[in-house]
C-alpha cells in the first residue's frame, strides 16, 4: 500500500484550491488550474505531483468520490481551516485518517496528515502510524490535452 493511496481525500482536496485570499477554502475550491503538490514524510520518499482540477467540486465531492466502504468519514470546513476525519476499509485493511488543510497564500495550502494503519501488521517496516504533510501551490493554467482531474 503507498502513502499517495492512503492520503487521496487530502491530495484531491489540495489539488483543487486556486487564486483566492488567504482563509478563503470554498472560494478556492471554484477556481480551475494547475496545481504541483509535494508529499512528504511517512515511509516513502517525498514525492511530487502536477494534476489539472476543472474547479467544478466541492471538498465533500473530492473527499468522497475516493473514499469508499467508511464507517465514519466527514469534512468541515471552519474559517480558514478544513479538517478531514475517516475510517476506512482498504481491502482488509482498516485506515483511519485525520487531516488538516490551510492555506498558505492566496494560491497554496499546507496539509498535517495522521493515518494510523490496522491489519498490516504482517509487513516488516510498515509502521502502524504514519505523519505527512502536503504542500501545493497553483503553478497556472491547465496545460492544453492535460488530463482533467
Amino acid at each position: 500500500m503507498n502513502r499517495a493511496y492512503l492520503i487521496l481525500p487530502v491530495s484531491l482536496f489540495a489539488l483543487c484550491g486556486a487564486g483566492a485570499h488567504a482563509g478563503d477554502l470554498r472560494t478556492m475550491m471554484q477556481q480551475p488550474g494547475e496545481w504541483e503538490v509535494t508529499m512528504s514524510g511517512g515511509i516513502m520518499p517525498t514525492t511530487t505531483q502536477k494534476g489539472c482540477y476543472a474547479g467544478n467540486k466541492s471538498v465533500t465531492d473530492l473527499v468522497n468520490r475516493n473514499m469508499k466502504d467508511c464507517s465514519q468519514k466527514s469534512v468541515n470546513i471552519s474559517g480558514n481551516l478544513a479538517t478531514v476525519d475517516a475510517i476506512c476499509k482498504m481491502q482488509s485493511v482498516q485506515v483511519t485518517v485525520h487531516s488538516t488543510i490551510r492555506p498558505t497564500g492566496e494560491a497554496a495550502f499546507h496539509s498535517d496528515n495522521q493515518v494510523q494503519i490496522e491489519g498490516m501488521s504482517g509487513i516488516p517496516g510498515l509502521p502502524g502510524d504514519i505523519t505527512m504533510s502536503v504542500d501545493g501551490h497553483r503553478t497556472g493554467p491547465c496545460q492544453p490535452g492535460e488530463r482533467q482531474m
